[in-house]
C-alpha cells in the first residue's frame, strides 16, 4: 500500500486490518492517529522479526499461527522472496485470503457482522467485550420473555381443548338422545304404528339434530383456528432464540480473546481479565437460555399439535350423530384429494348410503333420511301411506 501523502488521509478512511506492521508504523511516524490496538501490534510484531515481513494485522489476528511460524522459521521462508524469484510468498496467501473474503462475509451472522464493523472502526477489544456483554444480557432477557409467552400459549392450548371436550361430551349426549328418539319415530312408520303427529315429530327431531351438528362443527372449527394461531405464536419465537445463541457465542469469543491478550499487561491486564470473564459468562448465559427455551418451544408445539388432532377427531363423531359434516382442518386444506377423485368418492359414498336406506338394513341411515325418502320406500312396497297433517 502506498503511504505517501498520508497527511491528507483521515484515520477513518484507512482499513487498518489490511496494513502490514511496517505500514502501520509509518503512518504513526507521519503523525496519523493510529488506533491503539493496531500500533501496539505493529511495534511488537516488528520487534520480534529481523526480516522484512508483509503480514497484515488481519492475517495475524485471524490466523495466530502465521505470526508464530514466521518468528521461528528460517529467513528464506519467513522473508519475502527477492524480486523475480520463484517460490511461495506471504503475498500469495494474502491474495488468496482477499479473494475468499466476499464468500466468507456472506455467511457471517448478525453478531459477526457487528463485530466486524466494530473492528473496522477501530473499537478496542475491551470495549467490544463490554458492548457484546450488553447484547448478550439483552438477548437473554428477550429469550426469557419468549419462554413466558410460550408457556402461556401452551396453557391456553390445554385449556382450549379441555373446554372443547366438555362442550362436545354434552352436545354429543344430547345428539345421541335425539337420534334415538328419531329412530323410534321412524320405527313407528315401518311398523304401521304412526299417527298424525309422527311426521311432525320427525321433522322437529331432524331439525334439532341439524342444529346440534351445526353448533358442534362450528365449535370445532373455532377451536382449530385458535390452536392453529397458538402454533404460529410459538413458532414466531424461533428468531429470538437464534439471535440469543448467535450473540452469545460471539460474546464468548470476544471475552476469550480479551482474556488471552490481558496477559501482556499488568494493571490493565487485571481489568481486561475481569471484563473478559464477565463477557464469557454473559455469552454462556445467552446460549444456555436459548437452548433451554428451544426445548420448551418443541414441547409446546408437540402439545398443541396433539390438541389440534384431538379437536379434529370430534368432526366424525358429530357427523355420525347429526349428519352434519365439518370443514376441512387448517392443516389438511392443502392435502385434499384431486377434484375428480374426490367427486367420485363422494358419489360412491352417497350411492352406498342410499342403498342402505332403501333395503331397510341400516336403521342409523334411516334416522337421518328425510321424510320423502321414507314415503317413497313405502310406496314401492305397496303399503298404505298415512299422510302427515297439512299445515
Amino acid at each position: 500500500m502506498d503511504v505517501a501523502r498520508i497527511s491528507a488521509v483521515s484515520p477513518k478512511q484507512i482499513d487498518w486490518r489490511r496494513l502490514t506492521a511496517k505500514e502501520i508504523v509509518k503512518y504513526d511516524q507521519q503523525g496519523v492517529e493510529v488506533p491503539t490496538q493496531y500500533i501496539q501490534w505493529a511495534k511488537e510484531f516488528l520487534a520480534s522479526l529481523e526480516t522484512n515481513d508483509e503480514t497484515t494485522y488481519e492475517k495475524a489476528t485471524s490466523n495466530p499461527t502465521v505470526s508464530t511460524t514466521q518468528q521461528t522459521s528460517t529467513p528464506e521462508t519467513a522473508s519475502p522472496t527477492a524480486e523475480g524469484d520463484e517460490g511461495t510468498s506471504v503475498e500469495e496467501d494474502s491474495s488468496t485470503s482477499e479473494t475468499d473474503t466476499p464468500q466468507t462475509e456472506e455467511e457471517k451472522t448478525a453478531a459477526q457482522l457487528k463485530r466486524q464493523e466494530l473492528q473496522e472502526n477501530g473499537v478496542s477489544l475491551r470495549k467490544q467485550a463490554k458492548i457484546f456483554t450488553g447484547d448478550s444480557k439483552e438477548n437473554t432477557k428477550s429469550v426469557l420473555e419468549s419462554a413466558a409467552l410460550i408457556s402461556a400459549v401452551e396453557n391456553a392450548s390445554v385449556n382450549e381443548i379441555e373446554s372443547l371436550e366438555n362442550y362436545m361430551n354434552d352436545l354429543l349426549a344430547k345428539a345421541e338422545e335425539t337420534q334415538n328418539e328419531l329412530k323410534g319415530e321412524v320405527a313407528k312408520i315401518n311398523d304401521d304404528k304412526s299417527d298424525k303427529t309422527t311426521f311432525s315429530k320427525i321433522n322437529q327431531l331432524q331439525k334439532q339434530l341439524e342444529k346440534y351438528g351445526t353448533q358442534g362443527q362450528s365449535q370445532i372449527s373455532g377451536t382449530e383456528g385458535d390452536l392453529t394461531g397458538f402454533e404460529a405464536v410459538i413458532n414466531e419465537q424461533s428468531p429470538v432464540m437464534s439471535n440469543a445463541s448467535d450473540f452469545g457465542n460471539e460474546t464468548i469469543n470476544v471475552g476469550t480473546e480479551l482474556i488471552a491478550t490481558s496477559q501482556r499487561y499488568w494493571i490493565w491486564g487485571i481489568i481486561d481479565r475481569i471484563i473478559g470473564k464477565a463477557a464469557v459468562k454473559a455469552g454462556e448465559g445467552a446460549v444456555g437460555a436459548s437452548e433451554a427455551v428451544t426445548q420448551l418451544q418443541a414441547e409446546a408445539l408437540s402439545v398443541n399439535t396433539s390438541n389440534l388432532s384431538a379437536a379434529s377427531s370430534f368432526k366424525q363423531e358429530v357427523q355420525s350423530k347429526t349428519g352434519v359434516e365439518g370443514n376441512p382442518s387448517p392443516k389438511d386444506s392443502n392435502d385434499e384429494k384431486s377434484g375428480d377423485e374426490e367427486v367420485k368418492t363422494s358419489a360412491e359414498d352417497k350411492k352406498d348410503d342410499k342403498t342402505a336406506v332403501n333395503d331397510g338394513s341400516d336403521t342409523t341411515a334411516e334416522a337421518s333420511t328425510n321424510i320423502d325418502e321414507i314415503l317413497k320406500r313405502k310406496i314401492r312396497k305397496g303399503e298404505n301411506i298415512e299422510q302427515p297433517p297439512t299445515a
